[in-house]
């Protein structure tokens, strides 16, 4: 680009006309109106000049911003190609650190989340495997139900199967099963012929009677689960009159779940 500011257009034309070769003049008589031409020749041989000196400067200033332009670009290219190109090794490794810190966080996170969880299925199954669970079934039979076989195999530390020809002598474990599903005591002949108001007050008092048998072998810490299939309003109402802990269960699933859960709220009682 430096031949291009070496060059003058304003003196160019100057040039031209000091190379021409100048004619040793002569005597000559030019007519009258070949001297209006040439004067109209000169003109625009003057006019011609001073556009190409204009253009001249004018292509100069440009040559000369374009130069310092390129020579500003060049320098922040050089320094931004610096700057930048050390910064994004720095940025590259901030990052690559900043992504393993967080993987590394996430990773914590997560298996913190896993320790807690395994933590509380332990707890569980520490406080479930410390558990004695008595069942009692209001039945003639002392054949077990197979829902005391499942809450067997829940893991419980113990679970006795009581029925009418075995009952508890003393106060049972940290759970009490009344299971008055399995034992068929609010269904079949003693119901037969009698209204739907007899019939429910019938139920009500065999449940109430079961129950308060019951409530003979519970400890202040001890948790009785009634099992129990429909609505009974003794068992709703029981609150008003005792001051155990007690749930109703209706099916098989939720038998072992509540069973399980009270074991926690029997726990607590004896670490008060």
């Amino acid at each position: 680009m430096d031949w291009l500011s070496s060059i003058d257009l304003s003196h160019l034309w100057d040039l031209v006309i000091a190379q021409t070769p100048t004619p040793t003049p002569s005597p000559v008589l030019i007519p009258a109106k070949n001297l209006n031409d040439i004067e109209l020749l000169k003109s625009q041989l003057e006019f011609l000049k001073a556009t190409n000196g204009q253009l001249g400067e004018s292509f100069n200033r440009f040559v000369a911003a374009m130069q310092f332009t390129l020579v500003v670009f060049a320098f922040l290219g050089t320094f931004l190609a610096f700057a930048v190109g050390k910064n994004l090794d720095d940025a590259k490794k901030l990052a690559s650190q900043l992504i393993n810190r967080e993987i590394e966080n996430k990773i914590t996170d997560l298996v913190q989340s896993e320790v807690e969880s395994v933590k509380r299925s332990l707890q569980r199954e520490r406080v479930i495997g410390s558990t004695v669970v008595d069942y009692y079934l209001p039945s003639d039979t002392s054949t077990e139900p197979d829902d005391c076989k499942l809450l067997r195999s829940r893991g419980f530390a113990k679970v006795i199967f009581w029925h009418q020809k075995r009952k508890p002598k003393k106060l049972v474990g940290d759970i009490l099963v009344l299971d008055l599903i399995n034992s068929k005591l609010l269904e079949g002949q003693d119901f037969d012929g009698l209204s739907k108001d007899d019939a429910k007050n019938k139920r009500e008092e065999k449940v109430k009677n079961q129950i308060d048998l019951a409530l003979n072998w519970l400890d202040k810490t001890t948790v009785l689960v009634i099992y129990i299939d429909g609505f009974s309003e003794e068992v709703k109402n029981l609150a008003t009159r005792v001051d155990y802990y007690y749930v109703a269960a209706n099916t098989s699933i939720t038998l072992i779940g509540i069973v399980a859960d009270s074991a926690y709220v029997a726990s607590g009682q004896h670490n008060l």
